[in-house]
Formats: C-alpha cells, sequence, structure tokens
C-alpha cells in the first residue's frame, strides 16, 4: 500500500515568488515555466513578470486534456529542460504538473489563484475536446516544491477564493460521508478526519465558518487561500483514493455534460453537488436553503440556470446516468436509483431557485 502524501517543500510569506527560481536551481539547471494566457491577478502577473523575466516559457489554455499535457511534454524534452515551474491556476498547474511528470523530470508548483488544490496534489483532472470531465491522470509524485506568495494570493479575485472555499467545503463533506462507510479505520484516516475539522473551521457554514461572506483584509484573504489549496491536498492524501470521495463530485462530473457548465469554475459546481450530497443524507429544506444563502453571500449562485446548467432540466437522463454509474457515489448511496436522484436534484434546485435572488454568473475568470 503506497500513499502520496504532500509537496516536498512549501514556501509561504510575501514576496515568496521571488525565491522560486533559487528552489528550481536546486533542482535542474534548465527551467521551463508554464503559465496560462492572463495572470488571475494584476498583483500576480506583476510579481510574475518580475521573477521570471528571461526564463523559457510555454503557455497553456483552456481545459486539462492528455494531448494539451503530451504537447507540454514534448516542449520539455525538445528544450533540454530538466524542470517545469507551473504558474498559475488550476488548469495551468494540472497541465505542468502532466507534463513534468511524463517529463520524468520536477514540479515547482506556483499558484496564483485558490480556487483549487490543484497547487499540492499528486494528480491531475483530465477533460475531453469538448470539456466533458473524463477522469484522474495520477502522477508519481506531489509537486517537489509549492510557492505560497502572501501578497499575490491575497489579491485574487473574490470569485476564484469563493471557489476554493466551495471546493474546500466539497472535501470535507465528501470525506467524511465516505469513512463513514469505510472498511477499516486506521491512524491515516483518522488524521485526514482530524484535518476536516480544522479545514472546516475555515469553510463550514456549519461551524460559523465566514458568517458575513469572504474576508476583505490581505492578511485574512492570504490565510484563508493557504488553507483552501494546501489543507483539502492533505486530507486527500491522508484519507486514499476509496475514502476523499462521494456524491459531490459525481455531480460536478456529470453536469459537465451540458456545455453551458463553461460557464461556471469547478468550485461552484460541486458547491451545487455539495447541496445534492447533504440532500441525499436527508438534509432538511430549511438546512438546504440556508447553505444556498450563505453560497450566496460568497456571491456564488447555486441554481442550475447560474451555473450555466439549465439545459439539465430539458433532458435530465444523461446527467443522471452518469451520476448513477460513479463508484463514490453508489458506495456512498447504494440504495439510491436514477429516478431518485433526479428527484433530489431537482428537489435542491427547485429551493435554491427560491431561496432568494438569483444573483446570475459572475464574468468569467480565466486561469
Amino acid at each position: 500500500m503506497t500513499a502520496t502524501l504532500a509537496p516536498g517543500l512549501v514556501q509561504r510569506g510575501e514576496g515568496a515568488i521571488a525565491t522560486v527560481l533559487e528552489h528550481a536551481a536546486a533542482l535542474g539547471a534548465w527551467p521551463l515555466l508554464v503559465r496560462g494566457d492572463a495572470g488571475a491577478s494584476a498583483a500576480g502577473a506583476t510579481a510574475a513578470g518580475a521573477a521570471f523575466s528571461g526564463v523559457p516559457a510555454a503557455r497553456h489554455h483552456g481545459i486539462v486534456t492528455l494531448a494539451a499535457i503530451e504537447r507540454l511534454a514534448a516542449a520539455v524534452h525538445a528544450g533540454g529542460h530538466d524542470v517545469v515551474i507551473g504558474v498559475g491556476g488550476g488548469r495551468v498547474l494540472d497541465a505542468a504538473k502532466g507534463a513534468a511528470d511524463r517529463a520524468a523530470v520536477p514540479f515547482v508548483a506556483v499558484p496564483t489563484s485558490p480556487a483549487t488544490c490543484a497547487a499540492a496534489t499528486a494528480l491531475c483532472v483530465l477533460y475531453d475536446e469538448a470539456g466533458v470531465w473524463s477522469g484522474p491522470l495520477f502522477v508519481r509524485h506531489c509537486p517537489s516544491v509549492v510557492v505560497l506568495d502572501w501578497t499575490v494570493l491575497a489579491a485574487t479575485p473574490d470569485r476564484l477564493l469563493a471557489a476554493g472555499v466551495l471546493d474546500a467545503l466539497c472535501k470535507v463533506e465528501e470525506v467524511r460521508l465516505a469513512a463513514r462507510a469505510a472498511p477499516d479505520r486506521d491512524p491515516f484516516l483518522d488524521a485526514a478526519l482530524a484535518l476536516c475539522d480544522t479545514l472546516a473551521r475555515a469553510v463550514d457554514p456549519a461551524v460559523g465558518a465566514l458568517p458575513s461572506g469572504l474576508p476583505s483584509t490581505p492578511a485574512e484573504r492570504a490565510a484563508l487561500a493557504e488553507a483552501v489549496i494546501v489543507l483539502p491536498a492533505l486530507i486527500a492524501g491522508l484519507a486514499g483514493e476509496g475514502n476523499k470521495l462521494a456524491a459531490a463530485h459525481a455531480v460536478h462530473n456529470a453536469l459537465t455534460l451540458l456545455p453551458g457548465h463553461h460557464d461556471s469554475l469547478h468550485g461552484e459546481l460541486v458547491a451545487f453537488g455539495v447541496l445534492v450530497q447533504l440532500a441525499l443524507t436527508g438534509a432538511s429544506d430549511d438546512t438546504l436553503v440556508g447553505r444556498a444563502r450563505w453560497m450566496r453571500r460568497l456571491g456564488v449562485g447555486t441554481s442550475l440556470h447560474a451555473l450555466g446548467c439549465g439545459a439539465y432540466l430539458a433532458d435530465p437522463r444523461p446527467v443522471v446516468a452518469r451520476m448513477a454509474a460513479a463508484p463514490a457515489l453508489r458506495r456512498a448511496f447504494p440504495d439510491t436509483d436514477d429516478a431518485g436522484l433526479h428527484e433530489v436534484l431537482n428537489r435542491v434546485d427547485r429551493l435554491v431557485t427560491g431561496a432568494g435572488r438569483d444573483w446570475g454568473r459572475w464574468s468569467k475568470a480565466s486561469s
């Protein structure tokens, strides 16, 4: 039995991005910088420009496919690069991470967005060319170095920080639920659940987290960003593959069948999945409405229409079938059939739509 638990080194602090090339030099002599087409914030773009001036660079834009990873891996080989530095949001980091693994060179992750925990994990989330989720690509190691620059993370747009909070909340909810059905409890799973309790204090409204929405001070925002980047990855590594997923990600993965989902971020889609999972566990209408209103205080619309997934209502069958086939959902809710899933999704959508004015979609943020 093996466990890929954590990055080799995490560099934190004000101006930490200035240390990236020093860390890369300890791993290789000729780095390749992989970055997106746009920075997550003006602070991130400025800091990255200053830190990586003159470093050979490749670009990644859009969804992460095997073809995109292979293209970047080919650039690593062609240039004789012996270390990859990824700078950007989750998609950029996953693409760069996959390329580094394919090329068998170390990887340094520099997240400019806290919207996912991609900077600290040993997997890449893959999609097909149409943007439909196609599964995880496991890599051999977590990143060798993760650099968390407090100035960059504090300046990230609210939408990306909210998405990270909701993705982290999803990890707490899914691991706790999956652990109930775990055939064996061991110290690693117990440690994962203890970290869930720690993370919950930052992201779970059930224990009073973020009652008025996202924090405004740079120090609070940076601390929250760090928590939602690193702790979910540690929790997943400790919990193991069989204990880190339940229903919420199955909902996300199925919703990617709908073309309109591209208007939403990963964390926004899994937030709807969290509501569905809560409903499957028997949560009351008041609980679901209260949770949806809390999500809206973070700036996230939670109805299917707000997420760009209103087409589900016209033909739910493909989405429900994809959800029902998910092994993690089947383990967590073995007695739920397609009709039951459809009923739950309709109930959640009806409740959150009626919970208050639909805030609609935020302007699209790219990684």
